[in-house]
């Protein structure tokens, strides 16, 4: 009989819990230390420098990095597995159909946000959360209602218009070109 196959994996040795409660009792061994042999003004000092130590690391630990990409890597605004091509004419099929309208509001309208979420902080630096006034700025007034933070208000038997969602795709296009790229008219569009 194998006996190793009926053991559970050992517990970390050092519990997140446990090295915190270490890290104090080292920290406040050494500001005892310090305390004696230097005097309050010298522990005042070391004190300091460990809670400013402690915070940089609480910082780091709970995700602040999030907010602050230069302390970890970039926040990950798209999901790692992107839609295949068939499963997006299935969703355009399903939203242009007869329940149109609650399809497009629980998949493809969310998958549109999405894509449009990631184009406008890559090359606009545009928050679609954050700067709702901005991305409709940039998404455009006609557009907007269609991604904008309430979803639009089409009746249950309404499907989304064909051209809707080609100008929608056409836009999300535009938005994700490099702006060095765009030709002159593109910009001068823009404008209007």
């Amino acid at each position: 009989m194998n006996r190793t196959a009926g053991r559970t994996p050992e517990p970390d040795a050092l519990p997140l819990r446990r090295l915190g409660l270490l890290g104090a009792a080292v920290a406040g061994s050494g500001v005892l230390l310090v305390l004696l042999l230097d005097g309050p003004v010298a522990a005042g000092a070391v004190v300091t420098v460990f809670v400013v130590a402690a915070l940089v690391v609480a910082r780091y630990v709970a995700g602040a990095g999030a907010l602050d990409p230069g302390r970890r890597d970039e926040v990950q605004l798209l999901r790692t597995r992107a839609p295949g091509i068939g499963e997006w004419r299935r969703n355009v099929d399903t939203a242009l159909g007869p329940d149109g309208a609650y399809y497009y509001r629980a998949v493809l309208r969310p998958e549109l946000r999405h894509l449009y979420a990631a184009a406008l902080a890559e090359h606009h630096h545009v928050s679609l959360e954050q700067q709702p006034e901005r991305a409709a700025g940039l998404i455009g007034p006609e557009l907007w209602p269609w991604l904008g933070p309430e979803p639009p208000r089409t009746g249950p038997d309404g499907g989304v218009p064909v051209d809707v969602l080609r100008r929608l795709v056409d836009r999300l296009e535009a938005l994700g070109t490099p702006q060095a790229a765009r030709s002159p008219r593109t910009r001068e569009e823009e404008a209007t």
